[in-house]
C-alpha cells in the first residue's frame, strides 16, 4: 500500500481511547485516494491510531494504510492527520460553533461569516479589527478567537514537520504539548533536547538525515549519551575518558579525531554538563545524585541517640526473656547499634538472623520511647513482594519505596520530597542492596534532617540495576557504624540451601554433583536436553499439587530455547493449558489467558503495584480490544491497550526480577550457551531466593564459571570517593 493513502472525512463514533491518545472510532469517508481506500468513499470504516482530542463536528484527513486485522476486520492505520479548514460558509460555521472555540456558537460563526463570507479563517487569522464588533463578539473573545486558531494551525504544523522527519504521531503528539513555541527552534537547533522524550538513536537518525555525522552538536550529544550508556551497562556511575572515546567511535563512519573529541569533552565539563573527577568523567545528574547522598549520610552520622547503653541491654534482656529467644553477641551489637545511631547498617546472608534483629529494633524502640506512636516507624523495601514478605515477618505494615513516597504521575516527581517531607521518625529499608542511587536520594531528600535511618541487606547479592553500589560503598568506606551477622541458624545437617550460598559467597568451586540431600538436587544435563528435564519436574509439581506462586523458575536470558520467553511458553503449556471457557488474548505473538501467572515490569503508583510484583490473570475480555484483569493478592489492575508491555509471563522469570523475593522451590537454570551471562553475585541472589527447595539444571563448568567470575563486584562510583 502506497504512503499517500489518505481518506477525508468525518469521525462519527470512538469507540475506544486510552489516556496517551490511542484512539479507535468509526470514520465516515467522503474522500479518498489509493485503490485500497476508494471503495471505501461514502461509507463508514474503523480508524486507529494516535491522536490529540479529536471533534466530531470537523472534517479530517487521514494518512494511513488499510489493514485487515484477524479478529476485528478492515481497519485504517493512521500514522499522521491533520483537520482540514473549511473553505465553505457552512463548514466555516459548523467549524468556529464546533467547541474548539469558547464562547462562539452558531449564532456568533453566522454573524462572523456574515461578515467576512469566504474569507472569514483569513480575517480571524489577520487580526482583523471589526472582529470585535460584530454580534456577540468583544475585544477579548476576538483576541482569544485569532490566538486559538493561530496555536491550533501551528499545533498542526508542528505535527506535520514531526512527521515529515519520521517522528510517529504519538511521538509529535507528546513533543508538541510539551514544548510547543520552542519546537521549531529545537527542530532547527538542536534535536537532542528531546532525548528525554524520543530515543536517542532515534533523534540520532534524524540528525543524520540532516547535518555531518560530526557536526559539532552530535558530538556533544553522543558524549552525554555514550557516558549515561556505559554506566548503565556496567552499573559504575564514572567512566573513563578512553573507554568513552572507543564508544564513541563506534557512531562514525570514519574516526573521530581525539584532539576534536578531547575539546568538546573540555567544553561540556567547562560548563557544567559532565563532571571531572579523578580523571574519570560522569554526567553532573549521576555526580549531584551521589554527592547529595553523602552529604546526608555524612549528617546522620554524626547525630546519636540519647539512650544509655545500660538501659538499652536491658530491654534487650527482657525482650529475650518475654519472646523466649536468646541473641548472640553480633545481633545483640546491632540491636543497639541502631538504637544509638541515627545511621547503622546491618548485613549478612541467608539465614543469619536479620528479620529477627528488624522485629526486635521495632519492639525496643517502641519501648524505649513513649513518644513514638506507630506512624512513627515506617518500614521500607525496593519491592511490593519484598514489602510483603518483611510486613508479615515482623507483623508491622510495610510499603515500597514508591509507594511511601507517593509518585504523581502528572508530575512525573514524587509528592514526598524535600518541599513536603514526612515527618516520620524511624525508617528501616531491608533489601538495601537493590535500591538504586536516584531513588535512595529521593528517598534522603524527603525524611527529616535528624532521622533515624536502618540499613538491611546482603552485600553478597546483585546491587541495584540502575547505576551505583550504595550498600558495598558505604560498607567499604568503614565510616558507617554497623555489624555483619554472620552465624547461621536457618540450617540442618540435611541441608544445603545455606552451605552453598556460602561457598559461593567464599568461591569455593564444586568439584562433583552434590548428593544426599533433603533440600538441593544438581540436574547435570547439556543445553539440548535442559527443557524435557524442566517439564518432568514441572509434570511431577503439578501431580503433587504444588502451589505455583511458590515454585519459581530463574534464568538469565530472555532468548533462546532454554531462555525465559520459550520456558514460559512450555510452563504455561503444562500449568495452565488452553480449555473450553478459558479466555485467551494474543499480544507480542505471546498467549495469554485467564489464569496465567504474570510479573509485572515497572512502578505503577496510582494502581499500588510495582515492578517485581506477581499475580494472576483473573478476566480476559475480548471486544474490539482487549481488556485483561490481573489480580494481585486481591488488589485487581485493569489493563488496556498501551499498557500490555507493563506484564508479562512469570512461569519463569530472571534472577533480578526475583530478587527481595523468596520461594518454597527455586529452579535455576544454567546452560552452557548462557555462561557468559553468569556471574557470582548472580548465582548467589538466584540460590538464596530458595526456601525449602532448590534444583539447579545444567553444568558444572557453568556453574563454576559463575561462582568465579567476579562482575558487578567492584562497580566505579563517585559515592565511594567521597567518604
Amino acid at each position: 500500500m502506497k504512503e499517500s493513502s489518505y481518506i477525508k472525512g468525518n469521525v462519527v463514533k470512538l469507540l475506544f481511547e486510552s489516556s496517551t491518545g490511542y484512539k479507535v472510532g468509526l470514520f465516515k469517508v467522503k474522500e479518498a485516494e489509493g485503490e485500497d481506500v476508494l471503495p471505501y468513499v461514502n461509507k463508514t470504516i474503523t480508524f486507529t491510531g494516535n491522536f490529540m482530542p479529536i471533534n466530531s463536528e470537523l472534517t479530517y484527513k487521514f494518512v494511513g494504510n488499510i489493514f485487515n486485522h484477524a479478529r476485528f476486520g478492515v481497519q485504517f492505520n493512521v500514522t499522521s492527520y491533520e483537520s482540514v479548514i473549511p473553505s465553505d460558509i457552512d463548514g466555516i460555521i459548523m467549524y468556529l460553533s464546533s467547541g474548539i472555540f469558547k464562547g462562539i456558537g452558531p449564532r456568533t460563526a453566522k454573524a462572523i461569516t456574515d461578515t467576512f463570507k469566504e474569507e472569514t479563517i483569513n480575517e480571524i487569522k489577520n487580526g482583523n479589527p471589526l472582529l470585535a464588533s460584530i454580534k456577540g463578539m468583544n475585544i477579548k473573545k476576538a483576541h482569544e478567537l485569532t490566538r486559538k486558531i493561530l496555536e491550533y494551525d501551528k499545533d498542526q504544523e508542528l505535527i506535520i514537520e514531526f512527521n515529515k522527519l519520521g517522528f510517529t504521531t504519538e511521538e509529535c503528539l507528546k513533543i508538541v504539548s510539551k514544548y510547543k513555541d520552542r519546537c521549531f527552534d529545537i527542530i532547527e537547533n538542536n534535536i537532542y533536547l528531546l532525548v528525554e522524550d524520543i530515543n536517542f538513536l532515534k533523534l540520532d537518525k534524524v540528525f543524520l538525515g540532516m547535518h555531518d555525522e560530526k557536526d559539532g552538536v552530535r558530538i556533544d550529544a553522543l558524549i552525554k549519551f555514550n557516558i549515561k550508556s556505559l554506566c548503565y551497562q556496567s552499573g559504575d556511575t564514572i567512566v573513563s575518558k578512553e573507554s568513552l572515546f572507543l564508544e564513541m567511535n563506534k557512531f562514525f563512519s570514519s574516526p573521530l579525531d581525539s584532539k576534536v573529541f578531547f575539546s568538546h569533552l573540555d567544553d561540556l565539563i567547562e560548563n557544567g554538563e559532565v563532571i571531572l573527577t579523578n580523571d574519570y568523567v560522569t554526567l553532573s545528574l549521576f555526580y549531584e545524585t551521589e554527592k547529595s547522598i553523602y552529604e546526608v549520610l555524612n549528617n546522620l552520622v554524626k547525630i546519636r541517640g540519647s539512650y544509655k547503653e545500660e538501659r538499652i541491654d536491658n530491654f534487650i534482656s527482657n525482650y529475650e526473656k518475654t519472646h523466649d529467644i536468646k541473641f548472640n553477641s553480633s545481633q545483640r551489637d546491632a540491636i543497639k547499634g541502631s538504637i544509638l545511631n541515627n545511621l547503622f547498617i546491618i548485613t549478612g546472608g541467608p539465614g543469619t538472623g536479620k528479620t529477627t534483629i528488624i522485629r526486635a529494633i521495632v519492639d525496643i524502640y517502641e519501648e524505649l520511647d513513649e513518644t513514638i506512636e506507630k506512624k512513627d516507624i515506617t518500614m521500607l523495601a525496593p519491592t511490593g513482594r519484598a514489602a510483603k514478605r518483611i510486613s508479615e515477618s515482623v507483623n508491622r505494615k510495610a510499603s515500597t519505596i514508591h509507594k511511601f513516597l507517593k509518585w504523581n504521575k502528572d508530575t512525573k516527581e514524587f509528592s514526598v520530597n524535600q518541599y513536603n517531607p514526612s515527618d516520620t521518625r524511624l525508617v528501616i529499608i531491608d533489601e538495601f542492596s537493590m535500591v538504586d542511587i536516584f531513588l535512595f536520594n529521593s528517598l534522603l531528600l524527603a525524611l527529616k534532617s535528624n532521622v533515624k535511618l536502618i540499613l538491611v541487606g546482603d552485600a553478597n547479592q546483585l546491587p541495584s540495576i540502575a547505576p551505583g553500589n550504595i550498600l558495598g560503598d558505604l560498607l567499604f568506606s568503614n565510616k558507617i557504624p554497623g555489624k555483619f551477622l554472620d552465624t547461621v541458624y536457618r540450617t540442618s545437617k540435611d541441608s544445603y540451601i545455606i552451605p552453598i550460598s556460602q561457598d559461593i559467597k567464599n568461591r569455593v568451586t564444586l568439584s562433583s554433583v552434590p548428593e544426599g540431600y533433603d533440600d538441593f538436587k544438581f540436574i547435570v544435563s547439556p543445553d539440548q536436553f535442559i527443557k524435557r528435564y524442566l517439564e518432568d519436574l514441572c509434570n511431577k509439581a503439578l501431580k503433587k499439587g504444588v502451589n505455583i506462586d511458590d515454585y519459581q523458575v530463574l534464568i538469565p536470558m530472555y532468548k533462546g530455547e532454554n531462555g525465559i520467553d520459550n520456558i514460559n511458553s512450555v510452563m504455561q503449556g503444562i500449568f495452565n493449558p488452553s480449555s473450553v471457557g478459558k479466555n485467551e488474548t494474543v499480544i507480542r505473538d505471546v498467549v495469554y489467558r485467564e489464569g496465567d501467572k504474570v510479573i509485572q515490569l515497572v512502578n505503577d503508583v496510582d494502581n499500588n503495584i510495582y515492578n517485581g510484583d506477581t499475580g494472576y490473570i483473573k478476566r480476559i475480555i475480548n471486544d474490539k480490544s482487549p481488556v485483561i484483569l490481573i489480580d494481585y493478592g486481591g488488589n485487581v489492575v485493569t489493563y488496556k491497550k498501551g499498557k500490555f508491555d507493563e506484564f508479562t509471563h512469570a512461569y519463569a522469570i530472571s534472577v533480578h526480577k526475583s530478587q527481595g523475593s523468596e520461594y518454597d522451590t527455586v529452579i535455576v537454570v544454567i546452560p552452557s550457551n548462557m555462561k557468559r551471562m553468569l556471574y557470582n553475585k548472580l548465582i548467589y541472589t538466584a540460590v538464596t531466593r530458595a526456601k525449602k527447595g532448590l534444583i539447579i539444571i545444567g553444568t558444572l563448568d557453568s556453574f563454576n564459571y559463575a561462582i568465579k567470575e567476579s562482575y558487578s563486584e567492584n562497580r566505579l562510583t563517585s559515592l565511594r570517593n567521597f567518604f
